[in-house]
């Protein structure tokens, strides 16, 4: 068969692989968005709401989630016409303050019901910090896929670490003091614990947090009582960073790594 016979046939070769290719593409783009915002892991929801908060340094900008990156955040999905809600702002309020007093600085954030558009007075004069509007175009409840009173914990990279349902098997009710220490201690236990690893003998991956700076230290020694010192400082421009120890080379020997966040 000549060259010009097996045109056709190899064209529509690629055409076919294309078109896999394509489904494949598709198929994980809807899996990736199927994933529960509600699950361990997952990020936050993508929406931006006016912020009604006098109080806040962005009072009246409409931004999102991604504003709070970098730092423990709550998320409570409340509404201003609510006496419970109420109460829990001021429980918010307070516990911020206490994170705040022992050194552990967190964000506080609520998404206010459609419906509480009108009473946006009863949590302006019971918080400090940002209070956000839901509207019927942007509907964040449903991008969070919660109800009134639920509470969203996330990490510093914005992923879900704790998620309390109103009414659930765990009490979340902040005026009460059972409640008010199961959210204070999931928000302790949220940090994202930086890891390290050494993929060849010179390149190191750190999976952090974008915008830390990060000392990497290394060590020779097999013992427990390890030497280490100090490679370089590192601030990631991105979640994971790939890390080249050129010195590693040079000295010939097995090499330990950690890595000491630098505040």
């Amino acid at each position: 068969m000549s060259a010009a016979m097996q045109t056709p046939y190899s064209f529509v070769f690629t055409i076919k692989i294309f078109i896999l290719a394509m489904i494949f593409l598709m198929a994980n783009a809807i899996q990736a968005q199927t994933i529960s915002p509600r699950k361990i892991g997952s990020q936050w929801p993508s929406w931006e709401l006016i912020d009604f908060q006098p109080k806040s340094l962005k009072h009246n900008q409409t931004y999102g989630l991604d504003q709070f990156r970098g730092r423990v955040t709550l998320v409570a999905l409340l509404a201003t016409w609510c006496p419970y809600c109420q109460r829990q702002i001021e429980k918010m309020e307070q516990l911020q303050k206490e994170l705040s007093d022992n050194k552990f600085e967190v964000n506080f954030a609520v998404i206010n019901i459609q419906s509480g558009k009108d009473s946006q007075d009863e949590f302006i004069s019971r918080c400090s910090f940002p209070l956000f509007q839901d509207t019927k175009e942007i509907d964040a409840f449903s991008k969070h896929q919660g109800g009134k009173d639920d509470f969203y914990i996330y990490n510093e990279r914005g992923e879900l670490t704790d998620y309390f349902q109103f009414l659930d098997e765990r009490n979340s009710d902040l005026t009460d003091s059972i409640g008010y220490e199961n959210v204070k201690q999931a928000i302790l236990q949220s940090p994202y614990k930086t890891e390290i690893t050494v993929d060849t003998v010179i390149k190191i991956t750190i999976d952090g947090v974008q915008g830390r700076t990060y000392q990497i230290q290394f060590s020779e020694d097999l013992g427990q009582d390890k030497n280490w010192k100090n490679l370089k400082a590192v601030t990631l421009d991105a979640d994971q960073v790939e890390i080249i120890d050129t010195t590693a080379i040079q000295s010939r020997k097995q090499r330990f790594y950690r890595t000491v966040e630098i505040p």
